[in-house]
């Protein structure tokens, strides 16, 4: 099998390149990338992206870099490692409904309340870890199902499905409190309510929260696999849209361009269809080229599904966000950092934890354009919030931060903030 360096070589070869033209395209040395081409050095993901996109490979190299890193951890071709997501976790057996009863007919507004009280949660969460919330919304969970077993059937249903929801949360807040076992026990909970009420919304939810499980653990297939199954639900044009944008991030995951921009023209031309008119209103101006389409803040309106939210309700435009996310992860960061940059100024300054999610991935993007300055600036004011927030996924990415910054140790800005960063980065969770 060809390994990562020798097919960087060729590719670099066919180019007509020099080890120093390539290294004026991707910001890495003559010396390291002659390291790496030798197999003398390993290749990060991160370095393989900005290869792949400066050659035109396609995905090749990223490929290439993946097969190699599989190889590394299993010890031999054939054995693919164990995804750290695959834990096996109880699910809603282990949590026993409270002995609650509920009044004949006050379903609607208790459900009213307790929906109230998961926006609350939700809302406390953008500023607060995960410990903070838990163990409330776990409470409603218990409740929930405790008022449904007491209520006449067509009361048990509503309360179930709010029920759905706030599982959904929870298997949110699990991951942020990397405790992937329970968050994977709450996702099967959310797809039990979710058979239990026949809400295809809450199921393909369900399978989303295990998608983005397997997106931080770098599993680009498992993203994929289960981002097309939530996409395949009868369920409403919002929540195929979020599938259709996990899609496109699983295909960038495994190197697959030209699968990335065609998930992304399939979400936005499903925003524009008149499908999607009951929670998108029709787009003005003609639109330049596939998959750059600015879709403006009514692109977030696409997001709600009649009273329920899932995903992000902060961000304007979740479509040039998730393409802006694909370009970095494809190594294309120049118009990365362009999209991510000005698409993270428009998050509400309040919602620390949506931000600082998307700012890193900017400070990602400009470590990869090699604008360091700006990394560091960026990087500098995530501190100031990364500890209150608690969050694992964000730490994830800050250690791909370290890894790039590294590389420009010496420079007296990094040198300053590294420390720092890698405190964070390294941090365990207080949850």
């Amino acid at each position: 099998m060809e390994s990562f360096g020798t097919r960087l070589r060729r590719y670099r070869s066919e180019r007509q390149w020099s080890l120093s033209d390539l290294s004026a395209r991707t910001h890495y040395s003559p010396g390291h990338l002659s390291k790496v081409e030798n197999d003398l050095r390993t290749p990060t993901r991160e370095l393989a992206a900005s290869c792949d996109a400066a050659l035109g490979a396609r995905g090749a190299l990223l490929a290439a870099q993946g097969a190699d890193r599989t190889v590394d951890a299993t010890g031999g071709e054939g054995r693919p490692a164990e995804p750290a997501h695959a834990a096996a976790s109880p699910d809603e057996a282990a949590l026993p409904a409270l002995p609650a009863t509920l009044s004949d007919g006050a379903a609607t507004p208790v459900v009213a309340a307790l929906t109230t009280v998961l926006d609350g949660l939700r809302a406390t969460a953008q500023s607060a870890g995960p410990g903070a919330v838990l163990e409330s919304a776990a409470a409603q969970v218990r409740a929930l199902r405790g008022m449904a077993a007491n209520a006449r059937a067509p009361e048990a249903e509503p309360l179930l499905s709010l029920a759905g929801r706030y599982a959904e949360f929870i298997a949110w807040m699990c991951q942020e409190a990397d405790d992937e076992r329970s968050a994977l026990g709450w996702a099967r909970t959310t797809a039990s309510f979710a058979r239990h009420v026949g809400s295809p919304d809450i199921e393909a939810n369900a399978l989303m929260r295990r998608s983005l499980l397997a997106l931080y653990c770098d599993d680009g297939a498992a993203t994929v696999e289960l981002a097309s199954a939530a996409a395949g639900f009868t369920a409403s044009p919002a929540t195929r849209i979020r599938a259709l944008l996990r899609l496109a991030q699983g295909h960038a995951l495994s190197g697959d361009d030209l699968r990335c921009r065609r998930a992304l023209d399939d979400a936005y031309n499903l925003l524009s269809s008149p499908a999607a008119g009951s929670v998108a209103p029709p787009l003005h101006g003609s639109p330049p080229g596939p998959a750059v389409r600015p879709v403006h803040d009514r692109a977030a309106l696409a997001f709600t599904s009649g009273n329920a939210h899932y995903g992000t309700r902060h961000v304007a435009d979740p479509i040039a966000m998730a393409r802006g996310w694909c370009l970095q992860v494809l190594g294309h960061h120049d118009e990365a950092l362009c999209l991510l940059g000005a698409e993270a100024q428009r998050i509400p300054a309040h919602a620390h934890r949506a931000r600082a999610r998307f700012e890193v991935r900017v400070a990602l993007a400009a470590l990869g354009a090699n604008d360091v300055d700006r990394a560091c600036a960026t990087l500098r004011d995530l501190l100031r919030v990364a500890p209150g927030l608690d969050s694992a996924t964000l730490r994830t990415d800050l250690r791909g931060c370290v890894r790039a910054l590294s590389r420009h140790r010496r420079q007296p800005a990094v040198a300053e903030l590294l420390p720092a960063l890698s405190r964070q980065a390294s941090r365990r969770t207080a949850a």
